[in-house]
């Protein structure tokens, strides 16, 4: 029923934004993918013009991941650290000062664990 709401209302080719997926999920909800966070926006400002009293987005946001990193050398830096973490992969898309360390443990041969 609401993907045929969604249909009838929204024309994704007519605003051009191209979907990826549109998949009814187990709790009744639609999922709906998208190319971009602009397009996202555009297509979540459009439902909730059309169909707002009816149906209600929610865009998930990202969450920072976390990693652990074992048996660094005892001289390393945050900053250090941060920088080969960025020049290693730039498909991540961080800024330097994103990166910030948690726990720190060192072990009794002199590694450490961030």
């Amino acid at each position: 029923m609401i993907k045929t709401a969604l249909r009838t209302y929204i024309n994704p080719t007519e605003m051009r934004i191209g979907i990826k997926t549109f998949k009814s999920l187990k709790n009744g909800r639609v999922l709906i993918e998208a190319g971009s966070l602009s397009e996202i926006n555009l297509l979540s400002t459009k439902i909730s013009n059309k169909c707002g009293e009816d149906l209600e987005v929610a865009v998930p946001k990202l969450w920072k991941p976390r990693m652990v990193i074992y048996n660094l050398p005892q001289n390393t830096t945050v900053e250090n650290l941060e920088y080969t973490i960025l020049a290693q992969n730039p498909e991540m898309s961080m800024e330097k000062g994103e990166i910030a360390t948690k726990f720190k443990y060192k072990t009794k041969w002199g590694q450490s664990t961030w």
